[in-house]
């Protein structure tokens, strides 16, 4: 596991945030222009003849940063504390969603969101019916030294068990908001998003 653990620490870095998610039922967010979307191509390694593309529906107007990783971020231009986080992983080695999710939590750089992460759902896995990918969703909230509450949610998806997509959700509320409220949003954001996943027509 030498290798996905080089990949997600590179990208846990190049992200600078912290977090994971779960999933709940719930129509999309308004913000949420089904028509936009962004392609993130993911690398294959050596052997196989094409790269596989996949289309996600992002979140319409967010400012969005490519880098040279493969991913993108994006954050939300009315809350900038809000960041949504697509990257790929190539493994290795065969890895399950569940391991890539424990994977990600064991090498987050941020030893405040180690010290202090905790479930705020059921974590489980499934399988996206139109494009057959395998994944696993993680929602958690830590604190920071200032007392403000983070959210993080996490959607892993995989053809294979070597090839990932993540999609990385995190937010910053203070302590004496509605914390469930913005949980429940952002959860359905990144439900929408990763529930979108399809493979591009050429």
């Amino acid at each position: 596991m030498q290798t996905v653990a080089v990949a997600l620490v590179m990208a846990l870095v190049l992200l600078g945030v912290t977090g994971l998610a779960s999933l709940q039922a719930g129509d999309g967010p308004e913000y949420l222009n089904k028509s936009t979307m962004r392609k993130l191509e993911q690398t294959q390694p050596a052997g196989d003849t094409q790269p596989s593309t996949i289309l996600f529906d992002l979140p319409d107007g967010w400012a969005a940063n490519e880098n040279d990783q493969g991913g993108l971020t994006l954050v939300d231009p009315t809350r900038t504390a809000r960041r949504l986080n697509l990257l790929t992983v190539v493994t290795s080695e065969k890895t399950s969603p569940e391991q890539m999710v424990i994977r990600f939590i064991e090498l987050h750089p941020d030893a405040s969101f180690r010290a202090t992460l905790q479930p705020a759902a059921q974590p489980f896995v499934f399988t996206l019916t139109q494009t057959q990918l395998r994944g696993a969703q993680f929602i958690g909230i830590s604190t920071d030294d200032t007392g403000m509450v983070r959210e993080h949610m996490l959607a892993c998806l995989t053809p294979d068990g070597l090839h990932y997509w993540l999609i990385y959700l995190t937010d910053s509320v203070p302590p004496d908001s509605d914390v469930s409220e913005s949980l429940r949003v952002n959860t359905r954001l990144l439900q929408v998003v990763y529930r979108s996943a399809r493979e591009a027509q050429e």
